[in-house]
Formats: structure tokens, C-alpha cells, sequence
């Protein structure tokens, strides 16, 4: 088990988020599906689109980095003999968007990116073994060659794709428009550097589209769609749907009288033209059973769950529940563990919503610990859902949105009714923790978060 204290937000191959699954189908998908191809993995930031498209690139056979510390993989991971074969026939490539988002023409960057990663996969190697290394970088130079036509302030001249296209272009005894010329050359050689097979294809991994700046993104995108709409090719594309469209729909055509909610649609199109087939990848459906699996010590688990039993409470987010997981190590050694069941249960709930509130919600935190009476705010406000007797609680809860509803009794003496509400889990406004608070509520004072609130160690 590794220390909770010290999780990290690395991409990894080791499934734990019972993805197995989807994986063997877009596994088998890609290697069939016709090309080209565009397929879209789409998750909120957090929800592990890295680590999806780490373990997807590992099952075609790529060999993703180890020795740079970007990628965990365990030691006992090794090749299968079906990954071998997928070497000989599949050639991988990762792209990080966001690293070459100041490029004037991404997709350039793109084509240079693959340059340098073919030149060392097996598909590639292999292949020209027979032919000699000088074969192989001068069928590697065209790509780089084509990346500086594209490159020409964004739109090369006819003249120069004139010379890249000609010997495509003397073969078909036809002309062509610029595009097509540098797409027919794109085309050729990537079918040179491939294995003579009808299964043998370039699928490039594209992530952090969403972390682009939105020109970036967009040129990106369009780079795909006029020059990369070739043969042999498929592209797998990591972003969050929500992000990507708020960041391109400036960048999209539209009237000057446009609404900000019509260019979003019209950048939802955009999109869908694009990638037509698009992978949702599915929230943790426990992730209370997730956060308590990273806890290393096996009573804190116990009382953590027993407490949260039937409570839906946490983020279904595995980024955010590990970095709660760390604010729990450090809130947890701040107060002493009960020994009776019941006094545990309790312990684990106040150990929970400080460590929670700390970590995503710094406003409500500065209030809190300024001011150790303030919790009897956020408790009331929990419970009775913003009562209007209470309207100052808005001024500090802002956006905040409770996960539950209130239900109008119709009896102003009568408690408030809660029932779930229909929540987007992908929303950062949620208070998520506010369903345990008033579950707890009563057992839940002010005086009793001292020690939480000053980070002082417990005694034993």
C-alpha cells in the first residue's frame, strides 16, 4: 500500500479504476475501424483521460515512457506476446498539445513529433531493416519536409507544395489542390514507413487539447481536418468537451450578433465534425470505496466507510479524491484515534469535512479557521438548505450549489424534506461533503475542530 500522504497525480498503467473493459473494446476498435479515423475520448479534467490513453497506447503495443518519470508503471509490467505482434504492425505516437501551443502552426509540431517517435518503433525498424538506415531517414525527412511547407505562414504557397506534390502528382498523371498535394504526400509516406499489411496503421495520441490556449486548440484542429484526414491513420484525442468548447468558440465563424450560448453549439458542431466518435469515459461509480482503498491504515478505513455508508458524499473525480486522500493524512494526524466504534465514526467524519474544506473550498477554509465559530454557519447552512432568515449565508457560499435539494413540507414548523437531486458530477460548484454534514450534524460542534483547525499533532 503506498503511503496516502504521498500520492501522486502521475498517469498510470495500472488499472484501478475497473476500465478493463473499454479498454479491450477501443483496443479492438482502433485496430479495425476504418481509416482515417478520429476518436475522441472525452472526460472532466481529473477523471483520468491520461491514464486511460497510457494503458489504450499499451495494449496497441506502444511502450510508453518510464525511465522520465511521467508514467508509472510497475515492474512487474511486461509486454504480452499479442503487444509484440501489435509492434510489428501498429506504430504509436504521443503528442502533448499543450507543450507546443505557442507554435504559429501546431500541426507542424505534430508531424515533427511523429518524425522523431517513428524513427524508433519496431513497425518502423523492422521494415527497413532490408532497406538501411539512410533509406529510413530520408522516408522520415518527407514528414519533416511536409511539416515545413504546412509551416509557410500557415498556408503554404502552391509553389512549394508544388514540389512536394510532384512526384505523387507525375504518377496519377493528374493535378491537385495544395491541400491535397501535401495530404497525397503525407499519405505516401506514411505508407512507405509502415509494414506491408491491410492491418498496419499510425494511431497518434493527441492529450491536453483543453489545456491549449484556444487558438492553439483550434488551429490544431483544423490542422487535423484539412492536412491528417489521410490512409493508415487514427487519431485518439484526450479532452474535456466542456473546456475545449467555452475555449474555441470565439475562434469558430459566426455573426457578430451571436450569442455566447449559440457559439457554444456552434463550437459543440465544430467538434462533432471533427470526431464523430466519441468515448465518454465512465465516472468511479464507488468512489468512496476508491478514496478508502489509498488509506493505509485499516481501523481510519473502517470508520471512514461505516460513516459514509449510504451517503453520497465524495467527488467522483479520482484526482480530487487522491488529493483528498492527502489532506486526510495530514488532518488525521492531527487529533487523537478513538478506541469505541462510535467515537471513530465521528472522528472520521470531522477528520473528512477538514480535510475537504481545506482542499477545494480555501474561502470557506480562511473563514473557518480565522474564526472557529463560523463552522456553526456552514452547518446551518447544510442543513437547512439557505433558509431566507438566513440570506447572509449567499455572501460567503457564493456558487456553491449543495448536492441535495430542499423539499417544501408545506409546514413552516416542519423540518425540511431533502431528497437527492439529479447533480452534474463534472460540476466544480458542488459542496459534496454537505450530505455527510448533515447526516452528522449532531454530532458535529465547533469546539470539537480546535485541534483540525490549528494543525496541532496528536497526542498518543
Amino acid at each position: 500500500m503506498p503511503d496516502p500522504a504521498f500520492l501522486d497525480d502521475l498517469p498510470t498503467l495500472d488499472d484501478k479504476l475497473d476500465w478493463d473493459s473499454e479498454l479491450k473494446r477501443l483496443n479492438e476498435h482502433i485496430q479495425r475501424c476504418p481509416t482515417p479515423h478520429v476518436l475522441g475520448i472525452h472526460g472532466d479534467w481529473g477523471s483520468g483521460k491520461t491514464s486511460f490513453m497510457r494503458q489504450l497506447q499499451w495494449r496497441l503495443g506502444g511502450e510508453p515512457p518510464r525511465k522520465d518519470g511521467s508514467v508509472f508503471c510497475p515492474e512487474h509490467f511486461k509486454p504480452s506476446e499479442a503487444q509484440k505482434a501489435l509492434q510489428k504492425k501498429i506504430a504509436t505516437i504521443w503528442f502533448d498539445a499543450w507543450r507546443y501551443q505557442n507554435e504559429p502552426v501546431p500541426v507542424v509540431a505534430l508531424l515533427q513529433e511523429m518524425r522523431r517517435q517513428m524513427a524508433r518503433l519496431p513497425a518502423v525498424v523492422e521494415k527497413f531493416k532490408k532497406f538501411g538506415t539512410i533509406a529510413l531517414r530520408y522516408t522520415l525527412d518527407s514528414l519533416a519536409d511536409v511539416g515545413k511547407a504546412i509551416g509557410v505562414e500557415g498556408l503554404p504557397s502552391a509553389e512549394k507544395i508544388e514540389k512536394l506534390g510532384e512526384r505523387w502528382e507525375k504518377e496519377h498523371l493528374a493535378e491537385s489542390l495544395p491541400t491535397d498535394s501535401i495530404r497525397d504526400h503525407l499519405h505516401e509516406t506514411i505508407k512507405c514507413l509502415l509494414p506491408d499489411s491491410k492491418a498496419a496503421r499510425v494511431v497518434v495520441f493527441i492529450d491536453d487539447l483543453d489545456r491549449c490556449n484556444p487558438k492553439a486548440a483550434f488551429r490544431l484542429l483544423e490542422g487535423l481536418k484539412i492536412y491528417l484526414s489521410i490512409s493508415n491513420c487514427v487519431f485518439v484525442l484526450g479532452m474535456n468537451e466542456r473546456i475545449l468548447v467555452d475555449a474555441i468558440r470565439e475562434e469558430v465563424s459566426a455573426p457578430k450578433d451571436t450569442s455566447v450560448d449559440e457559439l457554444k453549439l456552434r463550437a459543440s458542431h465544430y467538434l462533432e465534425k471533427i470526431c464523430t466518435d466519441i468515448h465518454r469515459l465512465p465516472l468511479p461509480s464507488k468512489p468512496d470505496e476508491l478514496l478508502t482503498g489509498w488509506l493505509g491504515d485499516a481501523g481510519q478505513r473502517q470508520a471512514l466507510l461505516v460513516a459514509m455508508a449510504g451517503i453520497r458524499c465524495l467527488p467522483p473525480n479520482p484526482r480530487r479524491l487522491k488529493a483528498l486522500v492527502n489532506q486526510w493524512a495530514r488532518f488525521a494526524a492531527c487529533v487523537p484515534f478513538p478506541t469505541g466504534n462510535q467515537q471513530r465514526n465521528v472522528w472520521a467524519v470531522r477528520v473528512l469535512v477538514a480535510a475537504y474544506i481545506h482542499q477545494f473550498h480555501r474561502d470557506l477554509w480562511e473563514r473557518w479557521h480565522f474564526n472557529p465559530d463560523f463552522w456553526d454557519q456552514i452547518k446551518t447552512w447544510c442543513t437547512a438548505g439557505n433558509p431566507s432568515a438566513s440570506a447572509k449565508l449567499d455572501d460567503w457560499a457564493g456558487a456553491l450549489k449543495l448536492i441535495d435539494k430542499v423539499v417544501d413540507s408545506g409546514d413552516s414548523q416542519s423540518s425540511p424534506i431533502w431528497k437527492l437531486g439529479f447533480v452534474n458530477p463534472g460540476d466544480i460548484e458542488i459542496f459534496w461533503i454537505s450530505s455527510l454534514i448533515r447526516a452528522h450534524a449532531d454530532f458535529l460542534v465547533a469546539n470539537d475542530f480546535i485541534l483540525l483547525l490549528k494543525g496541532q499533532g496528536a497526542t498518543s
